[in-house]
């Protein structure tokens, strides 16, 4: 594609400088707004046969992976609703679009993307690690599980060609990623780090950008920079920590050796990456010399609060909003509203979850200690997942008592509860000064 073709590319002005370039936008000239929706984990209802939703299959899958799957459809739709009223300009999904990669998921989830697009919304988005080759796509009847086809990379490509792919400025050849024009003066830097090549029993959550792909993007970051031109990246994993032993405490949510990629990133001149993955609401920042790079994480539509998030761009100023699905058409159980029963699904899995963990190795702890510590981790991740945490006095209290007793996870519970800088649900960024 000639240089020119991209408008921008052929002047000298910085784009976030003079804001005339988003004139394309629907906002008025001299402002584009950007929707972010992630970790939507579509689950296609007919892949819930003969009351499965409450059977031994599904729910033994939701005890290790909590997830409000059975109104995941539901919960999409209303989210289109919602997103069609806001009218961006743009929509990015940093991944894990469907459950588990279920070919009948994605078919329906191209379907709702459609009805996106043809509002003159334009769709951008990447793989997460359940979206391809993955061998837990299964089908629930009853109380059983049965696997089903899922998608390999080349039809995930084909399937979502016109979100990123087909018209993209340049494919990276070892992986899903890609380079597209958002519109003139903005470049989408699309990053596949998911490691579904080596999926065979499981479906691996940890992440890593390959030596080719990292070379690639780094050419592409550095050529927007030569252009003139703005560009955002976006990826599923994390490219820096959310909290202080993040990759220790629950390693997998950032990428392999993300110290020295997000070094390398931030010293070529991207402040922007977009991620998704740890279904946190969470803003987190690395700042290198007079550079700095942004992780804004966008957190799930299957787990509290379930948000997406709103952002204008204004000249070189970004404002980031928080908005909510917070009802949906179908009847939920006990009465409760949407946000209510989010949060009591949530919190009920949690305790399981976490008291099994911690009373086996290599913790091991009492059920005494269980019942004391496992619901202060419970607090602590879901106020990670609302972002801008903090901690009343008496629950600093209780994690105190609970720290001297068990030194490493009153620790983790700490940092689940610090909330790095900077605010997570509204912020205002300046792109062209740390």
């Amino acid at each position: 594609m000639s240089i020119c073709i991209m408008t921008s590319s052929c002047v000298k002005q910085n784009p976030w400088v003079d804001p005339v370039y988003l004139g394309n936008g629907s906002h008025g000239g001299d402002q584009l707004k950007i929707a972010i929706v992630s970790d939507i984990h579509l689950m296609d209802p007919s892949l819930l046969k003969n009351n499965a939703a409450t059977g031994v299959a599904f729910q033994a899958y939701l005890d290790q992976d909590p997830k409000l799957l059975e109104f995941s459809d539901p919960i999409f739709r209303q989210f289109i609703t919602q997103i069609l009223a806001e009218k961006p300009d743009i929509l990015l999904v940093p991944g894990d679009l469907t459950k588990d990669g279920e070919k009948v998921s994605h078919a329906s989830m191209v379907k709702f993307l459609k009805k996106i697009s043809d509002a003159h919304i334009k769709v951008f988005l990447v793989p997460g690690n359940h979206d391809v080759n993955n061998p837990e796509a299964v089908q629930y009847d009853g109380d059983n599980a049965t696997p089903i086809g899922s998608i390999n990379a080349t039809e995930f490509s084909a399937l979502y060609a016109g979100y990123g792919y087909a018209n993209s400025i340049s494919r990276d050849p070892q992986s899903l990623s890609y380079v597209s024009q958002a519109m003139p003066g903005l470049w989408i830097l699309g990053l596949d780090a998911c490691e579904y090549e080596n999926n065979t029993t499981i479906a691996i959550v940890g992440g890593r950008l390959k030596p080719e792909t990292k070379q690639w993007a780094l050419h592409w970051i550095a050529e927007a920079k030569k252009r003139h031109i703005a560009i955002f990246g976006m990826m599923h994993h994390g490219i820096v920590e959310h909290y202080t032993g993040q990759n220790q405490l629950d390693p997998g949510y950032v990428i392999d050796d993300y110290e020295t990629v997000a070094h390398d990133f931030t010293m070529a001149g991207l402040n922007i990456m977009f991620t998704g993955h740890y279904h946190a609401n969470d803003i987190t920042s690395r700042q290198d010399g007079d550079k700095i790079l942004y992780d804004i994480e966008t957190g799930s539509l299957v787990t509290a609060p379930i948000p997406y998030r709103i952002i204008t761009v204004k000249g070189n100023k970004m404002h980031i909003s928080t908005s909510y699905v917070k009802s949906i058409s179908t009847a939920l159980p006990g009465g409760l509203s949407l946000p209510d029963y989010a949060n009591q699904f949530l919190s009920g899995h949690l305790d399981g979850y976490i008291g099994y963990a911690i009373s086996n190795p290599p913790y091991s702890l009492p059920q005494f200690l269980v019942d004391l510590g496992a619901p202060l981790l419970r607090n602590g991740f879901m106020a990670h997942y609302a972002g801008d945490e903090k901690i009343t006095p008496e629950e600093q209290s209780k994690v105190d008592d609970f720290g001297n007793l068990v030194p490493p996870l009153g620790d983790a519970v700490n940092s689940l509860w610090t909330d790095l800088a900077p605010a997570d649900n509204e912020l205002d960024i300046n792109l062209s000064t740390p």
